[in-house]
Order: C-alpha cells, then sequence, then structure tokens
C-alpha cells in the first residue's frame, strides 16, 4: 500500500530535459539526499519508492517512449517538500518528462507508446487524488521559426484539456514554467524562444499559472538549470500551485 493512513495528492512532472532535470547529483547537499517518508515517487519502473533524486530515472523503465538516461536534478523534489509544509495529506510524484520533446510531441492520444498516453496511464496506475500538474518545456520549440513556434499555444491548451478531461479533473491547477533567458551561446539556434515565452505568458488556459526562470544559473551549455537554479524553482512553483488551490482550482 502507498500510504497507511490517507491517499495521497498526485502531482505529476511533465515536460523536456529541464523538467526530467539536468542539475548534477554531486551538488546536492546532504539534506537533499534523505527521503521524506510522506513524498513518494511513482517510478519509470512502476514501483513505489520514497522520492530522491533523479526522479525520472530511467532505470527499469516500462514505457521506453519516455525514457531520459540524463535525468538528473529537476524542481519535483524542491516543489514537493515545500508543499509539504502546509499539505494535509501526503505527496507523491509521477514523472513523465523527456528530453528533447517538442510541443508536438505531446498531442493527445490514447496509445501508451506516446508520450501523452504514457503519462495518462502512469497517472491512473498512482491512484490518489491528482492535484495538479508542472510543466516545464518549450525549449524545443523555440529552435523552430517564428511562423512555426506560434503553434504552440494551441497544441498546449489542447494537450492540457485533454489531460483534465481524460483523468476527470476538470479545473486541475497547472503550472507552466516558462523557459529561461535565451542561450547566450547559440541565439540563432533558438530564432523563436522569445516568442515562445511571449505565448507561455499569455497562455489562455483557465486553472494555470506561470512561473518565470529568468535569471536563474545555468549550467555551462548554458541551456540547463543548475541543482541550485532548480532547488529555488521548486519552491516557486509550490507558492503558484497553492495559489490556484486557494483560488478553487482542483
Amino acid at each position: 500500500m502507498l500510504f497507511a493512513d490517507a491517499a495521497p495528492d498526485v502531482y505529476v512532472l511533465a515536460g523536456q530535459s529541464n523538467m526530467s532535470g539536468r542539475g548534477a547529483i554531486t551538488d546536492l547537499h546532504l539534506r537533499d539526499r534523505i527521503a521524506d517518508p510522506r513524498i513518494r515517487l511513482y517510478g519509470n519502473d512502476g514501483q513505489w519508492r520514497t522520492a530522491l533524486d533523479p526522479l525520472d530515472d530511467a532505470t527499469g523503465q516500462i514505457d521506453t517512449v519516455s525514457a531520459d538516461k540524463q535525468a538528473a536534478v529537476g524542481p519535483g523534489l524542491p516543489f514537493a517538500r515545500a508543499m509539504r509544509r502546509t499539505a494535509t495529506h501526503p505527496i507523491a510524484l509521477v514523472p513523465c518528462a523527456k528530453g528533447g520533446t517538442s510541443i508536438g510531441r505531446w498531442k493527445p492520444a490514447q496509445d501508451r507508446a506516446t508520450l501523452y498516453g504514457s503519462c495518462v496511464a502512469r497517472v491512473r496506475e498512482a491512484g490518489g487524488h491528482l492535484a495538479g500538474l508542472l510543466w516545464y518545456q518549450g525549449e524545443s520549440d523555440a529552435e523552430k521559426s517564428l511562423g512555426e513556434a506560434l503553434g504552440w499555444t494551441a497544441a498546449f491548451v489542447e494537450m492540457a484539456g485533454a489531460f483534465r478531461h481524460d483523468l476527470g479533473v476538470a479545473k486541475l491547477p497547472i503550472v507552466i514554467v516558462q523557459i529561461a533567458d535565451s542561450p547566450r551561446t547559440d541565439p540563432d539556434g533558438y530564432p523563436s524562444w522569445r516568442r515562445i515565452q511571449a505565448q507561455q505568458v499569455r497562455s489562455p488556459l483557465p486553472c494555470s499559472a506561470i512561473v518565470s526562470t529568468r535569471g536563474l544559473a545555468r549550467n555551462p551549455d548554458d541551456l540547463h538549470l543548475t541543482t541550485g537554479a532548480q532547488q529555488r524553482l521548486g519552491p516557486k512553483l509550490a507558492a503558484a500551485m497553492a495559489g490556484l488551490i486557494r483560488r478553487g482550482c482542483r
């Protein structure tokens, strides 16, 4: 049994590499390596365990479509730890992210061989009370032409609406992470970076909130957040999620 005393609040971690995490495990402090028994993970191997990074570990992955062998430190565990401070129920995390994926790769489909279908299937398996979705994605779409990038909003709204419908939570709170500053090392490789940022800020999706990552430290690749930056981001996501819940999004 997952928790002996209460059904958990389940949060889904979806998107691409910055959600899967590229922060270095070696940069974690000792306190970050101590598991909280009230925060559990439904892993990619279909097994429950106490949550520790890397949450999106591909070891024993059942749905290979979402396997991310580079998964490391992301925002999920700092988010859960911040939520635990005021939560009345245990917390469970379901990782669904996949590095390098554009929004088109998340098109709704019931086939478990798709990113969307796999994620929905695993959320159903996890059970509990689906309490929220964290979404961190868009860097891959920033590589597209300005015209192609304009489709991000419609594709995201379609996916979010399908997710709410298929899992039966019409006002599921969704926190969107705005992609960080444009990479200085290869600005020409991301012609639509600002266009994606702008769409994320103006997302028309009800019961959603946006959290900026501007100014947060990045790895030498100038694309992925450091361990310290992910640990700063997590509590911001928790504050945004708590705000949506207080507004009646659930």
